[in-house]
């Protein structure tokens, strides 16, 4: 196993795909690089890569150059709407009864 360097927008989730062919390798990536499997990852840094776990998949994204980066930019964020539990008000947005 060797190291790999994170690329614009990949997630751990990305980078678990593309080194060991199964998204099921997050938590061994994270636990081999002391991250949590939610941190954001910086272009260029160097992750330590965990076991193969699908060969098919690793050689399908290594034959045809994939590299998933599913991470929102900056620009995409800003133009989400705010939605969630932190902006929603009683009998405003949801009524309880």
């Amino acid at each position: 196993m060797g190291t790999i360097t994170v690329k614009d927008r990949q997630t751990l989730l990305d980078i678990a795909l593309q080194t060991s062919g199964s998204v099921e390798a997050v938590v061994e990536l994270a636990l081999a690089n002391g991250l949590s499997i939610t941190d954001e990852l910086s272009d260029g840094q160097v992750l330590e890569e965990k076991e193969v776990k699908d060969v098919a998949v690793v050689s399908h994204y290594e034959i045809n150059c994939i590299f998933p980066a599913t991470e929102a930019s900056d620009e995409e964020r800003s133009a989400m709407a705010y939605e969630g539990i932190g902006f929603m008000a009683i009998e405003n947005d949801f009524v309880v009864s």
